[in-house]
């Protein structure tokens, strides 16, 4: 194989046990991996090489991961008006997890998340879908930004539209759905009205002094006579009133993306 046909992976990790792992578990000349041990070691080979993917650790020695990722992103987006960038696969893994790391780092959009010690034969399998397999084809589909404070609809979202077409983030307050806009860029936000620290009306206000024209559909318990008094100068394209039939939620994202040039016929 040659050097071309190789898929470049860098890992940053100052574990030398760790590394031990990363060569042992993928030793194959379709792999070409870099070892790097801090954060700024990490971003400046991301300028400077063509990756195809990062397996990050969350603490370095001289930043955190989530830091070196939202450098990447913050970098991606600022180079857009110049040139069209790949998306950079990320794979984090920690030896101390915490759920608001996980959160955070699925909303900054990585491609997975491992406790240590990591199991071997997932994560072998996770680094070859990314640079191989489905995960390639799957960063065609659509995101979905769904923005609800309930943790039981947050799953719901998840559960009913993520699949073959949609992809599905969620965040619990508009401050937290602003840095998913931030650093993912959904094709589509559906939000609830009432949030805590900035409801939703204050975050589609926000989200449209940010000039991003991203279509919103709004959920909510307010009548649709009551609630779109408040947000119809704010870019919302749909209005459910709660309680909503799922099939006309489904038909809404479809009608909303397909005149955004997404794929329709989720089901």
């Amino acid at each position: 194989m040659s050097r071309e046909d190789k898929r470049t992976i860098l890992v940053a990790d100052d574990v030398k046990l760790f590394q031990l792992f990363v060569k042992q578990t993928l030793n194959s000349p379709e792999y070409d991996l870099i070892f790097v041990e801090k954060g700024k070691d990490a971003l400046d080979t991301i300028m400077k090489k063509d990756v195809d993917l990062l397996i990050l650790d969350v603490e370095l020695p001289d930043m955190t991961g989530l830091e070196v990722l939202r450098n990447i992103r913050k970098l991606i987006q600022d180079m857009q008006s110049v040139v069209q960038l790949k998306e950079l696969p990320v794979i984090m893994v920690t030896a101390y997890p915490k759920e608001e790391i996980r959160r955070e780092a699925e909303i900054l959009g990585v491609a997975g998340f491992f406790e240590k010690p990591v199991n071997r034969k997932e994560f072998r399998r996770l680094v070859r879908d990314i640079l191989f397999g489905d995960y390639r084809v799957s960063r065609k589909r659509k995101l979905i930004l769904c923005v609800d404070s309930e943790p039981r609809v947050q799953k719901f979202y998840q559960g009913v539209l993520a699949g073959k077409y949609w992809d599905v983030v969620t965040s619990s307050d508009g401050i937290e759905a602003l840095e998913a806009v931030e650093f993912k860029n959904p094709d589509l936000i559906i939000t609830e009205l009432n949030l805590p620290q900035m409801d939703g009306v204050e975050f589609l206000q926000t989200l449209k002094e940010t000039g991003k024209d991203i279509p919103v559909i709004v959920v909510s318990s307010l009548s649709e006579s009551e609630g779109m008094e408040k947000v119809k100068e704010l870019g919302v394209k749909k209005y459910l009133t709660k309680p909503f039939q799922l099939e006309e939620l489904r038909k809404s994202i479809e009608e909303v993306l397909s005149k955004k040039g997404g794929v329709s016929n989720e089901q």
